[in-house]
């Protein structure tokens, strides 16, 4: 199945996800739409250009989530397409020209009880909202981690790995530098205390099996260290 050229891809049951081309100051690094399958309709977090109807056979558009501060480029294409408009904190101030339904200020649930949000406040250049979707297990993040593989473009490849996030899943030093340390550390340990196994991420692949583990992994810098900033 494919929404606005962009081929949508089974990950577990109720989940799915749509691969786009996105550059970051030149870099190809790509962006994922991951799409939930509720009760009363669909979730769209991080929104790919997209219209109405792309998605009819899974059901009807109910929510987008624009879950940061970088990733809401096409929340107004998903908003025409019937979504009700959520956003990270700070997003209503930052898009004006947008109406939303509200920010997610605090661990909540606002689309049922299948989908519990998560805001981290420890790093203010995103100011990300983590999703963990219940019943498949699925933790889904967006520029908290990145995992890019060798079929990445060599200058991806490159670029990362001088960055400290590649190979594997990892963080990058703008992350490192940018994080309010002691805060993280309280976040990322109530993240990893969620019952999820897969993991989705904004940019490189997503991990079916021991999410869990990559993600303390690729936070096993921050977590062992006594130093907060």
């Amino acid at each position: 199945m494919t929404t606005n050229g962009h081929e949508l891809q089974h990950f577990a049951k109720g989940v799915h996800f749509a691969s786009a081309k996105q550059r970051f100051y030149g870099l190809e690094v790509g962006t994922k739409m991951s799409v939930f399958e509720l009760d009363d309709g669909l979730l769209l977090h991080s929104p790919v250009a997209i219209t109405a109807g792309s998605l009819e056979s899974l059901g009807n558009i109910r929510y987008a989530l624009a879950p940061n501060l970088l990733h809401h480029l096409y929340l107004d294409t998903a908003i025409r397409a019937g979504a009700e408009a959520w956003g990270a904190p700070g997003l209503k101030a930052k898009r004006r020209d947008l109406e939303f339904a509200g920010e997610i200020d605090a661990p909540c649930e606002p689309f049922g009880r299948d989908i519990f949000l998560y805001p981290i406040r420890s790093l203010p250049m995103t100011n990300e909202v983590v999703l963990l979707h219940r019943p498949s297990r699925t933790l889904v993040v967006t520029d908290l981690v990145f995992h890019f593989t060798p079929s990445a473009p060599p200058m991806t490849r490159a670029a990362m790995r001088l960055l400290g996030g590649y190979p594997g899943c990892k963080t990058t030093a703008l992350e490192r530098f940018q994080m309010k340390r002691a805060r993280a550390r309280i976040e990322i340990e109530e993240i990893l205390s969620l019952d999820f196994d897969r993991l989705i991420m904004a940019h490189g692949e997503p991990i079916e099996r021991g999410g869990k583990d990559a993600l303390r992994d690729a936070f096993r810098w921050l977590m062992s260290r006594k130093s907060d900033r």
